[in-house]
């Protein structure tokens, strides 16, 4: 008695010292929550603690108030307010805080004789040192009724406790926020802070939540599983079963399809007491194995947790192949539904066997040595499923062997591997167990590198053969040095210097084809055609995009079927590639912002070819090979180093075209095909010696639809596409025409006469594919 005594002189020294200094500036208050619990609308819950430091002693002054308020949905019921002091090193509580209770008549000060007062009027809370003073349910002052000394180290500290408080109806458009603010508001003069402080958290959807621990591993006998944790966001989240358990305001666990709860120990805390819940095993409409829970009393003042501890459930029956062991949390209990229904894994049955898994999968280049591949596992299903003195092999795809072997680590378990022999060239290595294993084992094959043919797989996959498995694990995206297109065309076995489409090589990746093999010779890249097929003359090369830089000594070689194009500088810099999508009529759109990064563009053009007799119908193949391509052809077979385009295509031997003739007269505009006469808007006619006849009308005696003759006025050409993919343009006043792409000279350039484009026929036919004769005695041009 004599300490408090000796406390309370302390605290009015101080007071008294802050009231001699009120003219200088003083040290405000800091203003904090000590907790935040969620609370939901109309419920009686409990908000976090405020708490009122002083900053500095004497701060605080005779006189001085601060008005505490709570929002207007929320009213006061009880709270408790305490007060102390401290120095730089202690506490000192002067006394326990005094309970403050609210009615709709005023307030109770439980500790001061049980006094009531009327709203408005002030009630001592320690000895007349600081008062307070409830205004309305929502709002009071805390006001200092004592001269304290400045000259004190001592500071006050107060916390408002806010234990009970009757939240009303709201709705979440209705709130500005979702936090529950306390706001003072203190005069200019006195030396509380102003402020709002957040006490609680407003959940309008309030309900449950579960989680569980790390899943356990179960087996055909069943077993433990993980525990299980149900909490409340707030207090009464969960309602009281309504009727007959387990009818009305369900709480259920259902397990997955073949497992039952067996053993289960409810664990309640927080809010719920012990026997507030319990439990019955049911089985659903569906055959699923479900927890009832039994709320047999709604938590109050704070939200409840309820832990399933150490629970057990049985399989069914034996399965076949692992499978994951989950819990769905739902009901039709109003803290249960909508959103916060949700699922976890307890447990992972096990079988035996072993699986292989990818843990991680990368890009890799064909044609290249040392490509890294990404990580992946092999796993018991069970403890013992790998004895000691097995063998476990890992073999790539034709065209991939190993450069270094896989760094293997235990991801869990005992059982431990070790290398054996490497077989199959290379594409196979081959494990051993040394050690047999007691706890289910999970090996990690990592850090490995492969060498890779050109013709390797997109999808690079390792086969892993072993006791009980033989699966493939996909390890590598592989992608191709250089991607090859072609114009195409059709030519004909027996007649020489045939054009087709240009050939386009572009690099994948910047350095895709490189100027020095492995001996440090100039690299070369070669296009290869097949037995019957010739280049009639060397073809034009060039780089078209990037800084890729290609040899002089361009050359036929083997009979001129070999196109050697020597590479002497890689390129070093990537070039943005615009991708593409499909636009009308298969046209490219190149609108978007999306580009690829790519290397430099190689094309061939100017491609005549000779094919003799010996050919066979079908595809012109290029087989594309050579040092520049490829680091890896001294590895592999050379069928696993080329790539393939199809250049053109050999019209059928026995293709015969049965076109009815067509009869073209000079000096009219009539003309015949086979026995249907036609129309023209124009005369064929003779000039310097030469038949012109109009292409369009030509075009249509070749049986060629109006839709496949193209007129462009801004570069006065006409585009013929002839059945079979052969392409033929004609400008106007040019002496060539454009065949597949390649220029074709003729001596006389096309011309305009009556709106139609004019030609000799026996160009037009000639490009055409067409055969023309001309008969001078009845001045006609017969096509075929």
């Amino acid at each position: 008695m004599k300490r408090s005594h000796c406390m309370l002189l302390s605290l009015a020294i101080s007071l008294s010292l802050a009231l001699a200094f009120a003219g200088t500036a003083f040290a405000a208050t800091t203003n904090s929550a000590l907790w935040r619990p969620n609370v939901s609308p109309e419920s009686t819950a409990q908000l976090g603690s405020l708490r009122i430091l002083e900053s500095a002693g004497g701060s605080l002054k005779e006189g001085d108030w601060v008005n505490i308020s709570l929002p207007s949905y929320v009213e006061l019921e009880r709270f408790r307010v305490g007060t102390g002091t401290s120095t730089a090193t202690d506490l000192i509580i002067i006394s326990p805080p005094v309970t403050v209770d609210v009615s709709d008549a005023g307030f109770t000060v439980s500790t001061v004789a049980n006094t009531v007062y009327a709203f408005g009027q002030e009630a001592p809370l320690k000895a007349g040192e600081l008062n307070i003073a409830v205004l309305s349910k929502n709002s009071f002052n805390l006001i200092v009724r004592k001269a304290w000394s400045p000259f004190t180290t001592l500071t006050l500290r107060a916390v408002v406790s806010f234990d009970r408080v009757k939240i009303g109806p709201v709705t979440p458009e209705d709130l500005e926020t979702s936090d529950i603010r306390v706001t003072l508001d203190a005069p200019s003069t006195s030396g509380f802070s102003s402020g709002t402080v957040a006490v609680g958290t407003l959940l309008t959807a309030a309900g449950s939540t579960i989680t569980a621990a790390a899943p356990t591993n179960i087996t055909d006998v069943g077993g433990k599983i993980a525990d299980i944790t149900l909490k409340e966001d707030v207090a009464g989240a969960l309602k009281k079963n309504d009727g007959v358990f387990p009818q009305g305001n369900t709480v259920k666990l259902v397990l997955s399809p073949g497992f039952t709860w067996d053993a289960v120990t409810l664990i309640p805390q927080g809010g719920f007491a012990s026997g507030s819940v319990g439990y019955a095993v049911h089985t659903e409409k569906d055959g699923r194995s479900a927890l009832y829970l039994e709320i047999k009393t709604a938590t109050a003042d704070r939200p409840g947790q309820l832990v399933i501890k150490e629970a057990s459930v049985k399989a069914n029956e034996p399965f076949s192949t692992v499978r994951d062991v989950k819990v769905t949390y739902g009901g039709t209990n109003p803290g249960v539904g909508g959103e916060k229904i949700a699922e976890v894994t307890v447990a992972k049955y096990l079988v035996s066997g072993l699986t292989s898994a990818a843990k991680s999968t990368l890009d890799a280049v064909a044609g290249r040595k040392n490509q890294q591949i990404g990580n992946f596992t092999i796993a018991e299903g069970m403890p013992g499923d790998l004895p000691s003195g097995r063998l476990i092999s890992l073999t790539l795809p034709e065209g991939a062997k190993w450069n270094r072997r896989p760094d293997v680590t235990r991801e869990a378990g005992n059982g431990q591997l070790v290398y054996h022999s490497t077989r199959d060239e290379g594409r196979t290595l081959v494990y051993s167990v040394s050690q047999g294993s007691t706890s289910r084992t999970v090996f990690c094959f990592k850090n490995a590198t492969v060498d890779l043919a050109v013709s390797v797989p997109e999808e690079l996959k390792v086969t892993v053969k072993g006791p009980g498995i033989e699966e493939s694990v996909a390890v590598a995206n592989v992608q191709a040095p250089v991607t090859l297109s072609a114009g195409g065309g059709t030519v004909r076995i027996g007649v020489r210097e045939q054009p087709v489409g240009v050939i386009t090589i572009q690099e994948n990746l910047v350095g895709a084809l490189r100027a020095r093999d492995a001996a440090g010779n100039r690299a070369v890249l070669k296009l290869t055609l097949p037995s019957g097929v010739y280049f009639a003359r060397k073809p034009t090369v060039a780089v078209t995009a990037g800084d890729l830089e290609l040899g002089d000594d361009i050359r036929l070689e083997d009979n001129d079927r070999t196109l050697v194009i020597p590479v002497k500088l890689s390129s070093a810099t990537t070039v943005e590639k615009p991708a593409t999508t499909g636009g009308e009529s298969g046209a490219e759109n190149t609108t978007g912002t999306v580009s690829e990064q790519v290397g430099s563009t190689l094309t061939v053009k100017e491609i005549l070819l000779t094919v003799d007799r010996m050919a066979p119908d079908g595809d012109i193949t290029v087989k594309v090979t050579g040092s520049a391509l490829s680091e890896t052809s001294g590895l592999f077979s050379p069928s696993f180093n080329e790539l393939a385009l199809v250049l053109a295509r050999i019209a059928e031997k026995t293709e015969k075209t049965v076109r009815p003739e067509a009869v073209f007269t000079i000096g009219s505009k009539k003309y015949r095909v086979g026995n249907e006469e036609r129309e023209m808007d124009v005369e064929p006619y003779i000039k310097n010696g030469r038949t012109y006849a109009p292409i369009r009308y030509l075009a249509d005696a070749a049986g060629i639809a109006d839709s496949f003759i193209l007129w462009s006025a801004q570069d006065r050409t006409v585009t013929v596409i002839v059945p079979g993919g052969r392409v033929v343009q004609f400008r106007v006043g040019q002496k060539a025409y454009l065949l597949q792409g390649v220029p074709i000279s003729i001596d006389v350039a096309p011309e305009i006469v009556n709106g139609r484009v004019m030609l000799p026929y026996r160009f037009v036919s000639q490009a055409l594919g067409l055969e023309a004769r001309w008969d001078a005695e009845t001045r006609q041009v017969v096509i075929r």
